[in-house]
């Protein structure tokens, strides 16, 4: 990324302290994930303008994007001298990773390499960590309201696939049911780069974490395999409800996208 600008006439970022939001929840957003994925994209910083035309939004839901990715620590914003009459223009461009994104990267390769030089079946031993993390954490809950339950009150599929897509929005995947609910696409993944290289445990240790959830809110549904990279930008869980399902789900796979 470009990083000629001139310091005064460049406005400091902001600091990451005054935002409240943590950084899963600012990307929980598909439309924001794509802004930040498109910057990230690009070699030189860009303006509201282009960047609203490459992701297809309107300028004003693009600037409040940029807003709170600036805000956050994922970009920076900065004006740039103008070439002839007329204001400076104002563009944006990608940070690094902030330090907590990092940090928890690389415990996450840490964790990875070594389930793969010590398990048989790396992918096994992922999603059952997934299944045994969500049981014992419910990542689901929220103090704030009582939509979500502990597993002694079952609620119904469409509270359980509800409290499953906010937690995985809380935690960055910009996550989406099919129109058909037959399947829940995943915009975003919180550890792409990982997920490359080790694709068994990482999409692994999500669809356990997805399956988990279901099962503890009552089983009115469950997650059968996850998709990885459908598309660059997609990942796709599948559903099964108890109608539809031809028998019990034992522990689930991470299938390979063709």
């Amino acid at each position: 990324m470009s990083q000629s600008a001139n310091p005064a006439s460049s406005p400091a970022p902001r600091p990451l302290g005054r935002s409240s939001r943590t950084h899963h929840q600012v990307l929980a957003s598909i439309s924001r994930a794509a802004v930040l994925e498109l910057l990230r994209s690009r070699a030189q910083p860009l303006g509201v303008s282009e960047v609203a035309r490459d992701v297809g939004l309107h300028q004003n839901t693009v600037r409040s994007h940029l807003d709170l990715l600036v805000e956050s620590g994922f970009a920076v914003r900065r004006s740039e001298a103008p070439r002839g009459p007329g204001r400076p223009r104002v563009v944006y461009e990608a940070t690094a990773a902030p330090d907590s994104e990092r940090n928890y990267k690389l415990l996450a390769e840490v964790l990875a390499q070594h389930m793969v030089s010590t398990s048989e079946r790396p992918g096994e031993a992922a999603v059952n960590a997934g299944l045994s993390w969500a049981g014992s954490t419910r990542p689901w809950q929220h103090d704030d309201d009582g939509a979500e339950t502990a597993a002694a009150t079952p609620v119904s599929e469409e509270v359980a696939v509800a409290s499953v897509i906010r937690m995985l929005g809380d935690n960055g995947f910009a996550p989406e049911l099919s129109a058909d609910g037959t399947s829940i696409n995943l915009h975003r993944c919180p550890f792409r780069e990982l997920a490359v290289s080790q694709p068994d445990v990482v999409c692994g240790a999500h669809l356990g974490l997805i399956q988990g959830a279901l099962a503890e809110l009552g089983g009115m549904v469950s997650a059968t395999r996850l998709l990885p990279f459908v598309t660059p930008g997609l990942c796709v869980t599948t559903l099964s409800r108890p109608a539809a399902a031809a028998g019990p789900v034992a522990a689930g796979h991470v299938a390979t996208a063709r």
